[in-house]
């Protein structure tokens, strides 16, 4: 087994091979100096493997939230199944394009679906990603998805908060078996969910909260953090109804547009997000915090490089 890592993830790579050293996983082996990826002047990229690939399982670690990182991903993937490689594993953390799940406006693409099919056309035999947009993209791929529980990252941390009258908050009705799945770790505290309407990506009509916290404190559960602008909303709606903080989790750390501007002004004591993007190790802001996904990723490859099974892994 060989692990390299694309220039999209070489922090969260290496934090993954320590927890791999840790686990004793003595059948990874970790250069990241033997895949070079060049770019020519006009941004062509040109990977090159510096060792040999054949008949090894590779695993590749690459966010594939950005064009270039997609076309970066094809064509190393394809530099190692010309070069021999037995299996080619994607340890996509952050899948791109998964809000593309289906055609919500007239004449538009599906982009899971399109991503899918380069992916697998290209020559991936697996894919390891955590908390798909939605997951029934797993069924785009004819290929294994070990699809990972995002929630695992963040439960030992709460669980050391010791947070008493817990509520957890579905922020929509797409977040409701995430937000369930996260109150199983936490058995005394209740369930309310936040029901949305929207009129375009980005942009929400209307709110209304469904479910009780008055004199609760709040965990909101969503995969991802994008401009923060439904985020700050739903905190607002949550203390407007009498719960006496609220803070917020979300795997997927995109952060974009103003979305550190919404986080100073909202009621959020604090947002608790993932390192699946690595852009956020760069922002500095109080009342946000990173968990890192490298020993969930670590505990899965260990156990996919010994054919067990990843269950007890992805319980929670």
């Amino acid at each position: 087994m060989k692990i390299f890592t694309g220039n999209n993830n070489p922090i969260l790579s290496s934090k993954i091979v320590s927890n791999l050293e840790l686990l004793n996983c003595s059948d990874a082996s970790c250069d990241f100096k033997n895949l070079k990826i060049e770019t020519f002047s006009d941004g062509e990229i040109l990977p090159l493997f510096k060792e040999s690939v054949r008949n090894q399982d590779v695993y590749f670690v690459q966010t594939t939230n950005s064009s270039d990182a997609i076309m970066e991903t094809l064509l190393v993937v394809d530099a190692a199944k010309r070069a021999g490689c037995s299996s080619f594993t994607l340890v996509s953390p952050y899948m791109g394009y998964s809000r593309q799940d289906k055609t919500d406006h007239l004449r538009s693409s599906i982009g899971s679906k399109v991503l899918a099919d380069i992916l697998e056309k290209v020559g991936v035999t697996s894919l390891l990603t955590i908390d798909l947009h939605a997951s029934a993209i797993q069924g785009f791929y004819n290929i294994p998805v070990i699809h990972l529980n995002g929630n695992k990252i963040f439960i030992d941390y709460f669980k050391s908060q010791k947070i008493e009258d817990m509520c957890i908050v579905a922020p929509d009705q797409g977040a409701v078996k995430r937000a369930t799945d996260f109150c199983k770790a936490f058995p005394e505290s209740t369930f309310a969910m936040i029901n949305k309407k929207r009129t375009k990506p980005n942009e929400i009509h209307s709110m209304e909260l469904v479910g009780e916290v008055k004199d609760k404190n709040v965990i909101i559960v969503d995969d991802m953090a994008d401009t923060l602008g439904t985020m700050k909303k739903a905190a607002d709606l949550i203390m407007m109804n009498g719960a006496k903080s609220v803070r917020a989790v979300a795997i997927h750390g995109v952060l974009s547009g103003n979305a550190i501007e919404n986080l100073n002004t909202s009621q959020l004591s604090e947002l608790i997000i993932s390192d699946t993007i690595e852009n956020v190790l760069n922002i500095e802001n109080p009342k946000l915090k990173i968990a890192s996904s490298a020993p969930l990723i670590a505990k899965t490859i260990n156990a996919l490089s010994q054919r067990k099974s990843i269950h007890e892994i992805n319980y929670v």
